[in-house]
């Protein structure tokens, strides 16, 4: 599965809300948010260029490979319990 990093970049830049990045890019809010919460399929060239350039990144910095088995490990463990 891929995923995207856009939390971290936007830690390690001093970014501190979705309403920032946005103001700064130009990008849309909702675009943000879906970069930010994992909820894209695909991903937009011109996006990528966008964020790619702010941060001064090359787009492996921005997308990550996760295995199946890591993404499943993940979904399992923060699941809340069942009672």
């Amino acid at each position: 599965m891929i995923k995207n990093r856009l939390p971290v970049l936007m830690a390690e830049n001093g970014i501190k809300t979705m309403t920032e990045l946005s103001a700064k890019t130009g990008l849309d809010k909702n675009t943000i948010s879906n970069w930010y919460n994992q909820k894209l399929k695909r991903y937009s060239t011109d996006t990528l260029n966008t964020l790619c350039n702010f941060f001064n990144c090359q787009v492996g910095d921005l997308l990550i490979y996760v295995p199946e088995e890591e993404t499943e490990f993940l979904q399992v463990a923060e699941s809340p319990p069942t009672t």
